[in-house]
């Protein structure tokens, strides 16, 4: 009862308001289930153009654009060019207009803040109902939000009740903690979500196959949302089985919202928000398109931010984009997502391998937490957290000279814990070679 009337409550005041949220939710579900309409591509090519002109005559940035209305006239930028030029960056239409912040502490130790208009927050807010949906969860459904909070994403715990949110650090994820958490999620069988980030799922994961727990039932959970970091397809499988219900993957970020999603029932495919984001993979060492199927830079356009235009931005992630076979879709998906450009591994002789490679780790048993390592160019690392049962060492080294070319030189090093960012992600997989080519 408690949810439905939040529910009620919020479309309510939105409608008080003049229905800012339900409006672009509307044009968003209308856009992606109607991709390969004339009417949609027409105001998709608008969305575009328009965001286009803002940015050359309203920013200092965009001011000397030759022709504004295509987008491979535009520079790729990052973060760093963002930080460099930040003033250049503000529209002149918004600086004296009540902006909103998003602030990142940064999972690659580079803290960064961005300013919103108020449509552009209104539009993230659509975005997070429409793919919540589609999900499972709902408005007003209670959800368990476990990431790294602090005092810029902290809410009050009247935000919080507001919300039917519960903050819960993933700092916190001992083995007590982990059973408080599950025990809380299933006190009753109420509409129930999880957000939650993919490394905590495998502490999640681990607790479940320590204590060969049970699959449980009629516990609410209608929806499992993995954030931040690459959804490990074992962790995903158990966490299934045991919830019984589907876990998608969520590709988001600060700074802009949500770029793509897993959805229900489909593929492993990650499905784009054309409605509110255009976005192109590049190749590595230069601005130009990769051939549909090949690995590239992750780089968004942003269609609705107005008071800081991001225009062709370096997400700093390599993924790639192509077709679904047997789908009447003039629009490609991301079939994979390989997570941070400065991260790529390289084997021993100088070729670029996925970093989902090191997951052959899994398979073998009693480690509690890894982390791979590239030294230099032929030299790795395995930093482990190992059971005392544990004695793989020699049968993962030996499959990872396969991988990696015999010539590579591969090291052990045991520890009691892998530390958390000050994000509160946990890198699986690190390059501190100067490589990144």
């Amino acid at each position: 009862m408690l949810n439905v009337m939040r529910k009620t409550l919020f479309w309510t005041v939105d409608f008080i308001k003049g229905s800012r949220i339900k409006t672009e939710y509307s044009e968003i579900r209308n856009i992606l289930e109607n991709l390969n309409s004339k009417e949609v591509k027409i105001l998709q090519e608008y969305n575009l153009k328009k965001i286009l002109r803002h940015a050359k005559e309203t920013t200092m940035y965009y001011k000397n654009i030759e022709t504004c209305d295509q987008l491979s006239n535009y520079p790729v930028i990052d973060k760093n060019v963002i930080k460099e030029h930040y003033e250049k960056f503000k529209s002149s239409m918004f600086l004296d207009k009540s902006n909103i912040s998003a602030y990142t502490s940064g999972s690659t130790g580079t803290p960064f803040k961005i300013y919103q208009n108020q449509h552009k927050k209104y539009r993230n807010t659509a975005d997070v109902i429409y793919f919540a949906e589609l999900s499972g969860f709902e408005i007003g459904d209670k959800l368990f939000y476990i990431r790294h909070w602090d005092e810029y994403n902290s809410k009050t715990p009247f935000e919080a009740w507001k919300r039917n949110i519960t903050m819960h650090p993933v700092s916190k994820l001992s083995e007590t903690d982990v059973k408080n958490l599950l025990d809380e999620i299933q006190k009753n069988n109420s509409r129930k979500g999880i957000i939650i980030y993919a490394s905590a799922l495998n502490v999640i994961r681990d607790y479940i196959l320590k204590f060969n727990l049970k699959p449980i039932r009629n516990s609410g959970v209608t929806s499992i949302i993995a954030i931040a970091e690459a959804l490990n397809e074992r962790t995903k499988l158990i966490v299934q089985e045991y919830f019984g219900v589907k876990v998608v993957s969520r590709y988001s970020n600060v700074e802009n919202g949500i770029i793509a999603q897993q959805f229900l029932g489909k593929s492993n495919n990650f499905y784009i928000n054309w409605a509110s984001y255009f976005v192109e993979i590049l190749k590595l060492n230069s601005d130009d398109p990769v051939e549909k199927g090949e690995l590239g830079r992750i780089v968004v356009t942003d269609l609705f931010n107005y008071c800081m235009p991001m225009i062709r931005y370096d997400t700093g992630d390599i993924g790639m984009m192509n077709y679904e076979d047997n789908l009447d879709n003039d629009y490609p998906v991301l079939m994979r997502i390989e997570g941070r450009k400065m991260d790529m591994i390289f084997d021993a002789n100088g070729n670029h391998i996925s970093s989902y490679m090191v997951y052959n780790i899994l398979k073998y048993p009693f480690i509690k937490q890894y982390q791979f390592i590239q030294i230099d160019d032929k030299k790795y690392l395995f930093k482990l957290n190992v059971e005392e049962e544990f004695h793989s060492e020699k049968d993962i080294k030996n499959e990872f000279l396969n991988l990696l070319g015999s010539n590579a030189e591969i090291e052990f090093t045991y520890v009691n814990e892998i530390p958390l960012l000050s994000s509160g992600k946990r890198k699986y997989v690190v390059n501190k070679t100067q490589k990144k080519s």
